[in-house]
């Protein structure tokens, strides 16, 4: 189903009866990447699976920074009478996600192989970083950059750009809701490190290294993964 927000139609499927559990998926994805999970834990809340502007069948209007992102989920919520939800985000979902619980009312947060601060360059991502901004002032094409970004078209382009290039250190250091981060140990796309530094910067937060799992540790993992959620969610130890 969809619902207007702002200026644009926004997708999302709902399903569940209980306290409100949103997910938002990663770069290129849609919200069918949580079906799994969400058949799982509609059992116990009221579950929102919500294509993300730009993703899936939702529209996108402008290049949105992470923070226009934020915003759009806090109108939803408030369209729709969500009060202080639960939040789980995968990858890019898990920076909206982010910047999310660091401004609205949050009652507990799950980010799944999410990125938010800078990696560290080596040198030679550093010396193609540089031959692709001086390609680009010479309107030279190197047909460079991720794969992400070569398959991404019209304002998601510059989304990227801007989500990659935006530092939410400072912002992710205002989560105070419970929270629990799991990262793939084999992941190459958010190296486990990045996961240790949001870790240290959330006061009070969990981090679950994912054996044998590398980006996608909710489906390479299934199982493994279900059962730290729920122990998470429902108050029991991990």
């Amino acid at each position: 189903m969809k619902i207007f927000i702002k200026d644009i139609n926004i997708n999302y499927e709902v399903s569940g009866v209980g306290a409100p559990l949103i997910f938002l998926h990663g770069w290129g994805l849609d919200l069918h990447t949580f079906d799994n999970l969400a058949k799982e834990l509609s059992e116990d809340y009221s579950v929102y699976q919500i294509d993300l502007p730009g993703f899936g069948e939702s529209d996108i209007s402008d290049s949105y920074i992470i923070e226009e992102y934020a915003t759009y989920i806090n109108e939803f919520c408030l369209s729709l009478a969500i009060i202080n939800p639960i939040i789980v985000g995968h990858s890019f979902g898990g920076r909206v996600a982010m910047m999310y619980a660091s401004r609205y009312d949050v009652d507990k947060l799950i980010l799944i192989s999410s990125p938010g601060i800078k990696e560290k360059f080596n040198l030679l991502t550093y010396l193609k970083i540089k031959l692709y901004k001086f390609g680009k002032m010479l309107k030279i094409d190197f047909n460079m950059g991720s794969i992400d970004y070569k398959n991404s078209k019209g304002h998601l382009k510059n989304v990227l750009v801007k989500a990659v290039n935006f530092d939410l250190s400072l912002d992710i250091k205002k989560i105070k809701c419970p929270t629990l981060l799991l990262y793939g140990k084999k992941d190459k796309a958010v190296p486990l490190y990045i996961g240790k530094r949001i870790n240290n910067l959330i006061s009070g937060s969990g981090l679950v290294v994912v054996d044998k799992a590398s980006h996608f540790p909710y489906i390479e993992r299934f199982r493994f993964c279900l059962i730290i959620i729920k122990s998470f969610l429902y108050g029991n130890k991990i």
